[in-house]
């Protein structure tokens, strides 16, 4: 269908690989409804002259809060307190608090610098590495560490907001996390194949990791191993919901329109 159109609009899951690309022969514009451009062959659309347009500050709130619930769940182990009462049980769960805890984040792009916003005014010690790291300037209450080895020791939390690319793929293995603190807690919404899911397992099954809260998957809908992640009883895992919310989806779908006629009118996007 693709060679009909000027504009296409996809999501996260529909892929736009350099075969719908090369077939798209009207192709102006890829919209894409989101941050991430991992599921679009970028280098082919710039070789063909092809626009690529992405909502990258519609969803910041949405997915920043969905970041700090998924701590708060954590923290108070709300995922075993809500199934023990439903199950007609009334037993007290211990958890902990967030305040003065380090929270470590990895990616201080706009959505880490809105989650190091709400986390500072919850008490949280707040530290950031960042590839660039012309992004962590500027913030009083963030300490920029020097390395990824460094965040990753100190922090009580690390919470990822990376986008996905050769670099970033698997960024997060057994190596990675060996450096983790004993006990501390791993959240993602930026993408799955950040982490190596079978290390992450390990990690959660032999007690390095206290807990983890995913809303993505490197595959979704879930493969053999993310099944065998999500039956384990310190995961909470929701299916990536970080934007699905009305206000995002409606911020989206006005910013993705609004650029699209930016480049149909022959203006720069």
């Amino acid at each position: 269908m693709i060679e009909e159109f000027d504009v296409v609009v996809v999501r996260s899951r529909t892929k736009v690989d350099a075969e719908a690309i090369r077939r798209g022969k009207k192709l102006k514009v890829i919209a894409r409804a989101g941050i991430g451009t991992d599921n679009i062959d970028v280098e082919e659309a710039e070789k063909r002259g092809i626009k690529i347009v992405t909502t990258p500050e519609a969803p910041v709130a949405s997915v920043a809060e969905l970041t700090i619930t998924l701590m708060f769940a954590l923290a108070r182990r709300l995922h075993t307190a809500f199934q023990i009462t439903k199950e007609g049980k009334w037993e007290k769960i211990e958890g902990i608090e967030l305040r003065g805890k380090t929270l470590g984040i990895l990616g201080f792009g706009r959505i880490g610098r809105e989650v190091a916003r709400l986390s500072h005014c919850l008490g949280m010690n707040i530290e950031a590495y960042d590839i660039k790291r012309e992004t962590l300037s500027g913030k009083s209450y963030v300490r920029e560490v020097e390395s990824l080895e460094e965040l990753l020791g100190s922090s009580d939390f690390l919470t990822i907001h990376l986008p996905l690319t050769e670099k970033t793929r698997k960024m997060i293995g057994r190596r990675e996390l060996s450096l983790m603190k004993e006990g501390s807690f791993l959240i993602n919404t930026s993408r799955g194949g950040i982490i190596d899911q079978e290390a992450l397992l390990e990690a959660l099954k032999n007690g390095k990791l206290a807990g983890a809260a995913i809303d993505v998957l490197e595959k979704e809908p879930p493969g053999e191993v993310e099944m065998k992640l999500l039956s384990l009883p310190n995961v909470i895992a929701t299916p990536h919901i970080g934007s699905q919310t009305r206000e995002a989806q409606r911020r989206i779908a006005i910013e993705l329109v609004e650029k699209v006629n930016t480049i149909l009118r022959g203006d720069a996007p």
